[in-house]
């Protein structure tokens, strides 16, 4: 029985932590704390360079809009063409804005 014993005594001694006192904690809890500042600070930069969107109505002007409807009906004569679908073909001309 007494090699057991002192089995145990020796994984005691081999799980035991060093000696500082809770000092992992602390440099963790720094090292977070360091992390959000930093966050923080980049976010301030950023908006202070950037500033903060608050319109809500970006609306796009009519020429631009008409120009996406043509370039996108385009694109889909192309895909018709490339399809053999005669049918589905609408001039650029005949678009609605």
């Amino acid at each position: 029985m007494a090699p057991i014993t002192h089995a145990v005594d020796a994984m005691s001694t081999l799980i035991k932590r060093d000696s500082s006192s809770g000092r992992f904690s602390l440099y963790v809890f720094c090292i977070m704390i360091g992390c959000i500042v930093a966050c923080l600070i980049g976010f301030s930069i950023y908006t202070m360079y950037h500033g903060i969107d608050t319109e809500e109505n970006n609306d796009i002007p009519y020429e631009q809009r008409k120009y996406m409807r043509e370039l996108r009906q385009r694109n889909l004569n192309g895909l018709a063409v490339t399809a053999k679908r005669p049918d589905m073909i609408v001039p650029v001309e005949e678009l609605n804005y």
